[in-house]
């Protein structure tokens, strides 16, 4: 009997030590750490911890102690709608909570939003967005962990200098309250809009519908009318040393004195057609000397159109000499009816110089505020349709609104040393400054033996720089990087200098400057300390931390390096104690801590503690070579039991290259791709090879790449030959559909918004941007290299629209009908060739979403869809409903269906 219960509790052991695959219930509550911040003392680590549904926490941490004080704060936001401007492949915008420690290191304040089941109650009573509910204020004691919350909360403001006071402003024109963090009272300024507090937490400044106050903090002195009159009034800026405020308000600039010893002052723009704006940001130059803010043309009356609606034309002109066409013009219309101009006044001159207009719209501003430098791009403005943009770039003399012509047909954004008598600009090969105010130009590294540029870069259009990592403080010298090192150059031109001393190329690693300063007003590196380097090894991509110094010509010193992902550090204001995610494919990136030597790294969070239950797998590279005889690498993942003899599914997934992704993490979630680690885990082997292209073939460019790849993991004997798929989205996408009229090799494909047509879609529209898609042939991603009229074949030979009798292949395709950057008709005209033709086709229009799945619903649908389809061909699944029958219109959820005599059914 005895030995039985051992043997049943022995076998207990081994049932309950046993792994599990992942499934997509698992995604919901696989959390992930953001918005990590040290207190100024480096005692306290706070950051939120947050779950892919559901409510989230800000975990507060006493590094000495390993105490923990935790909160909740509420679930994360929707997205929010996508970003015209923001590339196809992007990811989505980064959704997180407010978090600042006081100075004093005693208090952290950080915002909450609504608790799922509000938000969950709030749909189901269909509460309007007025009334929904709304983001909260938290006040943590450091001491007790106790927290503080304020409902209803727009934004706060903590003093970046100074202790004991929040101030934070109610939602919908509630009170304006000014919190002492210690006692608890509270003091609240009814109708406020705007508000600034001092860094020094000495005064606090606000604005109502009657004017412009400030009020001592800590006091119980009545508010100080800094102006009364009825207006808007917007912009509240307090001036470096925190002792002028400016705003504005009426079409005019105000500025007033912090001691009180005067009214506001205020500011009109000359002539009676211009105002001031309160849209247009306030500054102040560092020495306080300069005030910069937007203003505009004064509003015109509007002129109502008495015409009823139904007998007034509705017509748009696209004009052959416009700008720009229609689309673009009516996704910036917004913008160009709020844009503002930038100006300046000079505080002790009182002089207005106003400096940009329409044929000067942007500009850039030194820290100290002399000068300026600009961009006027409307000579090049149509071909932004077709090329890059361009611009002719000036000096401004802000004192005189003069400008002065550096450059002729310029492109990229110019960056300024701290002193402002130089101004840096990549010009798509080389590093050029300006000297200011005589606006010479000197080329810092056309007589280099290195590069400055990708050597990588395979597109026709100019390549990018591989970057530019600061000034020195005093403005003298800049730091730049080749493909592997650092240089240090002079900014007259006079000299250079390797600083990392060729290690970098010597070693085949990518050092980077890593700037650790907690001090924003902290703008330049300091030559006299030590650099800190983030080391990437560009073949393994194992990554670290080098250390080397400015003075003199030692090599760099190694600190640590691992075969992870070692992202940068934060680092405590005061306190030689730094915090970094670190990670890998099978390590989520939880935080370390150590100090400035690397000498060891603790971990100190464990975010998805779930994880150790569940199968996962592992990255390595594969290596192969291209039809042309290129060498190349992919990163294989394998299932953490893999047998090698065994024969596993092998699904590929392909964009461009994708190695240096070696050590990222990959996150359970729900996407319009595929997840490796949720197929990794369920038994399936996952190639991504990278891909190099030739210049007007970017279809064969693929083929000849990801082919041979292929065969370079078939030949290691583990993969079923008759289970290989690929997938892939928008250019993954297009070369897939390219592919397969080409070969037979994948049992089954999954194409996300793939262009199948480029002769229609060259004259097609980016309808996110509203500009043309032509670009993208000509100069960028679809690298054909010239216009429709100079390589016709080439645009046919890339198309797979008229290849398409050749596939043989299964496809499945998602590609929906408010796609922002490839249209929806692409995948449309792919679909109906192939429907035409008889071959196996699907395709998933997913109603209202742009160009990837932005809303959850949507994302955990598809992600079964396509797993389903997947492991129909490929493991020999059961095949799903709806491929064998589709989905008819009549039974989509939320179709209304009626006849004569029956009750209308959901």
């Amino acid at each position: 009997m005895k030995r039985f219960v051992l043997a049943l509790f022995c076998f207990s052991l081994v049932v309950s030590a046993e792994k599990r695959p992942l499934t997509h219930a698992d995604y919901d509550g696989w959390r992930h750490i953001q918005n990590q911040k040290l207190s100024d003392d480096g005692r306290f680590l706070a950051y939120a911890l947050f779950p892919q549904e559901g409510d989230g926490q800000l975990v507060v941490r006493n590094l000495a102690t390993g105490k923990e004080f935790r909160e909740t704060i509420g679930q994360l936001p929707p997205p929010p709608p996508p970003n015209p401007a923001a590339s196809e492949e992007g990811p989505a915008p980064v959704r997180g909570i407010q978090l600042a420690f006081l100075r004093d290191s005693k208090t952290v304040v950080f915002s909450g939003f609504p608790s799922r089941a509000a938000v969950d109650e709030a749909k189901r009573k269909k509460t309007k967005p007025a009334d929904a509910p709304k983001n909260d204020l938290c006040v943590m004691d450091l001491a007790s962990g106790k927290v503080a919350r304020m409902a209803k909360v727009k934004s706060f403001q903590v003093p970046a200098k100074g202790d004991g006071f929040v101030a934070y402003l109610h939602e919908g024109g509630g009170d304006l309250v000014l919190r002492n963090v210690v006692s608890g009272a509270e003091r609240r300024f009814p109708g406020a809009v705007e508000y600034a507090l001092t860094k020094d937490a000495q005064v606090l400044a606000f604005a109502d519908a009657a004017g412009v106050y400030a009020v001592a903090v800590g006091k119980e002195d009545a508010p100080k009318a800094v102006l009364s009159a009825k207006a808007k009034y917007a912009k509240l800026t307090w001036d470096e040393a925190q002792k002028e405020l400016a705003f504005a308000g009426a079409g005019k600039l105000y500025l007033w004195q912090r001691d009180g010893s005067g009214d506001a002052v205020a500011v009109s723009m000359p002539g009676a057609d211009l105002v001031v704006s309160d849209k247009g940001a306030v500054t102040f130059s560092k020495d306080g000397q300069r005030v910069f803010f937007g203003y505009a043309a004064k509003a015109k009356a509007a002129v109502k159109d008495e015409t009823p609606a139904e007998d007034r034309a509705s017509v748009d002109l696209w004009h052959w000499k416009d700008e720009h066409i229609q689309p673009m013009q009516k996704v910036q219309a917004t913008m160009e009816r709020n844009r503002t101009y930038r100006a300046v006044y000079h505080v002790a001159d009182k002089k207005l110089v106003p400096l940009a207009d329409a044929a000067m719209a942007e500009l850039s501003t030194s820290g100290e505020g002399r000068y300026s430098m600009g961009g006027d791009d409307r000579e090049y403005r149509p071909l932004w349709e077709y090329d890059e943009r361009y611009a002719d770039s000036y000096v401004i003399d802000n004192l005189t609104g003069e400008r002065k012509l550096v450059a002729k047909k310029h492109r990229g954004r110019t960056t300024w040393s701290p002193d402002g008598k130089y101004a840096i600009f990549f010009d798509g090969k080389d590093w050029n400054t300006v000297s200011v105010p005589d606006g010479k130009l000197t080329n810092l590294t056309a007589k280099a033996t290195v590069k400055f540029w990708s050597e990588e870069h395979d597109s026709p259009g100019s390549p990018q720089a591989y970057g530019l990592g600061g000034w020195t403080k005093d403005g003298k010298t800049v730091l730049l990087y080749d493909h592997f090192d650092v240089w240090q150059m002079a900014a007259d031109g006079a000299w250079a200098k390797n600083v990392t001393q060729g290690v970098g190329r010597r070693d085949r690693l990518m050092l980077r400057y890593v700037r650790l300063d907690a001090d924003p007003d902290d703008k330049g590196i300091d030559p006299a300390k030590p650099l800190l380097l983030r080391a990437e090894h560009e073949d393994t991509r194992d990554s670290g931390f080098y250390r080397v110094s400015l003075v003199g010509n030692g090599a760099p010193r190694k600190l640590t390096m691992a075969a992870k992902n070692l992202a940068n550090p934060i680092k405590a204001k005061n306190a030689d104690v730094l915090v970094l995610p670190v990670s890998s494919f099978k390590d989520a990136p939880d935080l370390y801590v150590t100090d400035g030597s690397f000498a060891s790294l603790k971990k100190i969070t464990d975010s998805n503690p779930q994880q150790k239950d569940i199968l996962w797998g592992s990255a390595e590279l594969v290596h192969y070579k291209n039809t042309d005889g290129a060498k190349l690498s992919g990163i294989l993942y394998k299932p953490e039991n893999f047998d090698p003899k065994k024969k596993y599914p092998l699904l590929v997934y392909i964009y461009e290259r994708l190695t240096q992704g070696l050590h990222t993490y990959v996150e359970p979630r729900p996407s319009h791709s595929i997840n490796v680690a949720y197929y990794v885990s369920n038994g399936y082997l996952i190639l991504e090879p990278d891909i190099a292209y030739k210049i007007g073939y970017p279809g064969q460019s693929a083929l000849n790449c990801v082919l041979p790849a292929v065969q370079a993991v078939v030949d290691q004997g583990f993969v079923n030959e008759n289970a290989i798929g690929i997938q892939g989205h928008s250019w993954g996408g297009y070369q897939i559909a390219y592919m397969i009229t080409q070969t037979n090799r994948f049992k089954a494909v999954a194409a996300g918004a793939p262009v199948a047509n480029m002769i229609s879609a060259y004259d097609g529209i980016r309808w996110g941007p509203g500009i043309p898609r032509q670009f993208q042939y000509e100069r960028t991603q679809s690298r054909i290299g010239g216009t429709l009229w100079e390589y016709p074949m080439r645009y046919i030979e890339n198309s797979p629209i008229f290849m398409a009798d050749r596939v043989k292949t299964p496809v499945m395709m998602i590609h929906n009908d408010a796609d922002d950057a490839v249209p929806w008709y692409q995948g449309i005209e792919f679909y109906l060739g192939l429907r035409r033709l008889g071959k196996e086709v699907y395709l998933f229009t997913y109603n209202g979403e742009p160009h990837g799945l932005r809303r959850r619903p949507n994302q955990k649908d598809y992600t079964v869809r396509l797993q389903q389809y997947f492991d129909y061909y490929l493991r020999d699944a059961a095949k799903p409903d709806w491929m064998a029958r589709g989905i008819p219109y009549l039974e989509k959820p939320g179709v209304v269906v009626a006849g004569p005599d029956s009750e209308p059914q959901q």
